[in-house]
Parts: C-alpha cells; structure tokens; sequence
C-alpha cells in the first residue's frame, strides 16, 4: 500500500529527475532535436515569448552577449581552415538597434512567413574587420546579427599569409540558417513560477515539457 511518506518521497524523486533533464545548465544549453530542423542545422532553438524557432549548426554554444545588454549569443560555427575568418557568431536583439544605424539596405529575405528587411555593416580597425550581415523582423522589432570578424591578410608575411575568406559563401550560409526560421503558433507547456526561496524552478508533474517544443506548434 503507497503510504503519504513513500508518496511524498517519490515526488521528490520524480520532480529531481525532471530537473535534471530539462533545466538549462550554465550558457551551454543544447534543446532537443526538432524533426524540422535539417541534418547540418540539428541545433533546435525556440523563444516562445517572442513566437519564433530557429534551427542552427550542431555544436553551437548559447550564452548571454555583453553589447547589446541582454541579447542571446550564439558561438562555436565552424570556420574554414587557413582563411583570415576568425569567428563567427549570431546574436539576437530585441528591441532597438543602434547598430543599424549606421548600417546600409541588403535587401529583404523571406523565410516561412516573414519577410525580413536585410542591411550590413562593417567595422574595425587597421588590424581586423567584422562584417555583420542583419536580419530584422520589423513587426516584432527583433535582430538577427550575424558576425564574421576577419583579420587583415597583409599583417602577414607572404609565406604565413591566409586566403580571403568567401564573402558570398558566408553570407549564403546566414540565408541557410535564416531560412529554417518559422513562427511559433502554440506555446510551450510552462513550469510553475520560480519561488523567491528557491534556487531552482519549481514544475508541476503533469507537465513536463519545460524546455521542449511540441512539434505541432509550429507553422510550416
């Protein structure tokens, strides 16, 4: 016979496990595989508050930018190997940009049902140079940066000196990436609200899917 105590302890083996498989550890965080994500773009991201999923290369890091205040980072995309590409990184701002303002048309880009209005912008200094190719949902006012920093092939010697890297291949990949965008039509099962005696969220056991995404709440 289940007893209280036995019941209660149960629980709190039960509410642990699900801790332990859903809440986000660190600015590392990977969310499940979603089957609407392409085999080269396997990272699943999704912001429910602000109705939108993403698809991105495996092995991405997600963290917090330092410029804009609060934005999301995205780091760790691949680089071609003897290029003068350094890194690579996305980040997503919310609000206004101050950036664009400096920034020139790009023309506009359509994925799922959006269209995107598309500007770049370069800076640097004699040493490097970033480019940054901008993704702007305008309704929504939310900014999709991609950021290519590059460093001068002529600080080199000529034995040492790296390739250019492919500017229009770079910016075919963002297109790649932007094109696996699509509106969040559902929500996402929310958690209990966080205690303010608690470290740790509290989730209720009828509803598990902390962090991922039914499959069903998206537009195609």
């Amino acid at each position: 016979m289940l007893t209280e105590a036995t019941f209660r302890r149960c629980s709190r083996v039960a509410v642990a496990l699900l801790l332990t498989a859903w809440c986000p550890r660190g600015t590392s965080t990977q969310s499940n595989a979603l089957p609407h994500c392409p085999p080269q773009y396997s990272f699943a991201y999704a912001d429910p508050a602000h109705g939108f999923r993403i698809c991105l290369p495996a092995g991405i890091k997600r963290g917090v930018a330092d410029y804009p205040k609060d934005s999301t980072q995205f780091t760790g995309f691949a680089v071609l190997a003897k290029t003068n590409l350094e890194d690579k990184s996305l980040i997503i701002v919310r609000g206004d940009y101050d950036l664009l303002k400096s920034a020139e048309d790009f023309g506009h880009f359509t994925a799922g049902t959006v269209t995107f209005e598309r500007t770049k912008f370069e800076e640097g200094s004699a040493g490097h140079l970033t480019l940054h190719i901008i993704y702007t949902w305008k309704s929504k006012e939310l900014h999709f940066d991609f950021e290519h920093r590059s460093v001068n092939i002529y600080n080199f010697d000529p034995p040492q000196r790296p390739a250019q890297y492919n500017r229009a291949a770079q910016i075919k990949i963002t297109e790649q990436i932007m094109s696996t965008f699509r509106k969040i039509v559902g929500r996402l099962t929310r958690s209990l609200p966080l205690s303010p005696h608690m470290g740790a969220p509290s989730m209720s056991l009828a509803s598990p899917r902390l962090h991922s995404v039914n499959s069903e709440s998206f537009r195609s």
